[in-house]
């Protein structure tokens, strides 16, 4: 667990060997792209290369160093190609000096904003403290140790495909490269701390330089570039004026943002906040959503350059990386395939349909009609006149609709320009997505889709209540006005920012894709990132109109103040936040099983959340937390019923730890709060093995 330093020095050599190929692959490919483009995609390329080079000797090797090593002798060809175009390469890494002259303050702001998530990575991330307890932050309180357990259970099992260690038996469905790359790591002997951290600050970096990179590429505007970080990262509604003291009766005091556990003004749940900030509720604790937008970041940029900046060198490998999607983040392949198939339509329609033709219909009218929509659906949710399978029409016919739209497209394209255009672009995009992606999907994900009734209609993910309209409003805030500015100005050239949203909101509002519905934002989280880049280009040239109106500065400084004030405090919160997430003896207990208990050992624990069996040692234990599993789409009703006769009537009940192989038991102070314990029974049955003032651990020998 906690490794050692020639394990640290091997684990940081192996991730950075994959980032070096990464990025000494795409110099070479692509000698006459800018440099910083060059950089961000190359750190991109590298990190998938990690996650997905030692899975595929995995399946034949299991999940073991000589897996890893192979890994490592398949990425030397691509240094090889690298090597003999070191006259591209040099070059390209010549220019950065340039490259950082021009983009100095983006370079600034990167080397700011990454100090604070290494110091939220560093607080956050198993703190170490002087009695020997593991610490943590508010958000990473619960998440971070699902994440923990399938680090360790990959690394320390090392059997694949992987099983659940928080339900031994069933295959992990859950997208497990966004751990697997930790796993790595852990592997080669580094701490657990360092291989979950060293990730993720190359995850985050690869996002922020992308975000930048994508409005930079598309403005030519540092300043619309430096709004779109803005609005998208400090992303926070109105939620700061709850603390606000407006009267004697208020309900939250301004303090309690730094001392209450999830009162802040981005996550209220109380008052309907849920439109969460990206970094504190979404990056920080969520890793699959981190190293998902990490790849898909990338991938729209390249997508975008390649569909409608008419680069078409970059299709195939924006496939690549759609095709690496599904086990590291599946609603990002989600959100990548919607978006794709919007852009395909919007480059049919504009081969086909001549200017003279073109359709009037605007940006304004199609949001009105959007609203009007969802106002009809919520009045008829609420009087219970609409069920979940017609919410689950509604949201399929928008996409029905495109569809056929699309295919008449399609064959008027066909009829008049012949498929070589298509098929050398798109079609080079499809092809590896078609490969590679499908087996991904049939393998792991729609079985367990399928058994957990995880897709099913459902009106509006997070509103607990609001009217449609107000929830928003007070959930986006101030930067709602330039996405609907933007959205009322849109014109054609803006069209693939604005279209895209409309569909991931739509099937976001009316479709859930997890039990968690909470879980579709990280559908619209995407479609953010669009209108954010939207909202930036309408905000700086609204800006630019004024430019005669006096006070014109101070109306702009206030709005940022105000777009931003409710994410800064958040941010704030996770800066001052810290919470015992192991004690003293959870953690004395957890290195005595890493050392003296087989890798695959079963524990009988309660399924605490905070499970150091499942998520230090990544042992396996018999049940772990619903607050995991169910959202997982398991049921763990009989699992969860065999806890309490095992725990309870020992004695009675030897045939459950012969059927889930239970080989020890672990009695302290969690289990003795869950269930009525004897400890003379224990004794009686078992042999102990390890033992505190309040904990014992038996060894069963089954």
């Amino acid at each position: 667990m906690y490794g050692t330093i020639t394990g640290d020095i091997m684990a940081a050599a192996y991730f950075l060997f994959f980032q070096l190929s990464g990025i000494l692959l795409i110099f070479a490919i692509y000698p006459k792209e800018k440099p910083l483009a060059k950089l961000l995609i190359g750190s991109a390329a590298g990190s998938l290369m990690l996650a997905w080079f030692p899975v595929l000797f995995s399946f034949f090797l299991d999940f073991t160093l000589i897996s890893h090593i192979l890994a490592a002798l398949a990425a030397i060809p691509v240094l090889v190609f690298a090597l003999r175009r070191r006259n591209a390469v040099a070059a390209g890494f010549g220019q950065l000096s340039g490259c950082i002259r021009k983009h100095m303050l983006f370079f600034i702001l990167l080397l700011l904003f990454m100090g604070v998530w290494c110091r939220l990575l560093y607080t956050h991330t198993l703190l170490p403290q002087d009695d020997g307890s593991l610490w943590t932050g508010q958000c990473a309180y619960g998440d971070m140790n699902m994440h923990l357990g399938f680090i360790t259970s990959i690394a320390g099992q090392q059997t694949f495909p992987p099983e659940y260690s928080i339900m031994p038996g069933m295959k992990l469905s859950y997208p497990f490269l966004s751990d697997s790359i930790s796993s790595s790591l852990y592997l080669f002997g580094s701490s657990l701390r360092f291989a979950y951290i060293l990730p993720m600050i190359f995850a985050m970096g690869q996002i922020f330089g992308t975000v930048y990179l994508f409005a930079r590429s598309l403005f030519h505007s540092l300043s619309k570039s430096l709004l779109t970080l803005l609005l998208f990262f400090l992303n926070g509604g109105f939620g700061f004026a709850y603390f606000v003291n407006w009267s004697r009766n208020q309900g939250y005091a301004f303090s309690d943002i730094f001392t209450g556990f999830y009162l802040t003004p981005t996550n209220l749940v109380d008052q309907n906040i849920r439109w969460v900030n990206v970094i504190a509720d979404m990056f920080l604790p969520q890793r699959a959503t981190l190293f998902g937008y990490a790849a898909l970041f990338p991938t729209l940029w390249l997508l975008y350059q390649a569909a409608f900046h008419n680069r078409r060198k970059y299709f195939p490998l924006a496939g690549i990386f759609v095709a690496a999607l599904p086990m590291i983040h599946t609603h990002s392949f989600l959100g990548a395939g919607i978006v794709s198939a919007v852009w395909l339509l919007l480059w049919l329609w504009g081969r086909v349909i001549p200017e003279t033709k073109r359709t009037g219909i605007t940006g304004g009218f199609i949001l009105g009609v959007f609203l009007a929509v969802m106002c009809l659906l919520q009045y008829m949710d609420k009087k219970g006149r609409i069920t979940a399978n017609v919410l689950m029409l509604a949201g399929i016919s928008l996409f029905l609709a495109a569809v056929i739209y699309g295919i008449c497209l399609l064959i008027r394209y066909l009829k008049e320009k012949g498929p070589g255009e298509l098929l050398s672009g798109w079609g080079l995009y499809l092809l590896p997505v078609l490969m590679l992606a499908l087996p991904q999907l049939l393998f792991w994900t729609f079985g367990q889709v399928a058994e957990g009734g995880f897709v099913r209609g459902h009106f509006n993910w997070g509103n607990l209540g609001d009217f449609y309209p107000w929830f928003y409003i007070k959930n986006i805030g101030m930067p709602l006005l330039l996405i609907l500015g933007g959205i009322c100005a849109c014109n054609r050239r803006k069209a693939p920012l604005f279209l895209p949203p409309l569909f991931l909101w739509w099937i976001g509002e009316l479709i859930v894709f997890t039990p968690n519905t909470y879980d579709n934002n990280k559908l619209l989280y995407v479609a953010y990132l669009l209108l954010c880049l939207g909202a930036a280009d309408f905000g700086v040239e609204l800006y630019g109109k004024i430019k005669d109106v006096k006070g014109r500065k101070l109306f702009a400084a206030s709005f940022l103040f105000f777009a931003a004030f409710s994410g800064v405090l958040t941010l704030g919160r996770e800066w001052v936040s810290k919470y015992q997430l192991y004690n003293t003896e959870q953690v004395s207990l957890a290195q005595y099983v890493i050392e003296n208990t087989p890798a695959d050992a079963v524990f009988l624990t309660t399924n605490r959340h905070n499970n150091e069996i499942a998520s230090l040692t990544g042992r396996n234990v018999v049940c772990g937390s619903d607050s995991f599993l169910y959202f997982h789409g398991l049921d763990t009703t009989e699992r969860k019923n065999a806890l309490r006769l095992m725990f309870e009537k020992p004695a009675e009940h030897l045939e459950l730890y012969e059927k889930y192989r239970v080989s020890y038991v672990v009695i302290s102070s969690f289990e003795r709060g869950s269930y009525q314990i004897s400890d003379p029974a224990f004794a009686e049955l078992f042999t102990p093995v390890y033992s505190t003032d309040q904990l014992t651990l038996y060894k069963t020998g089954f």
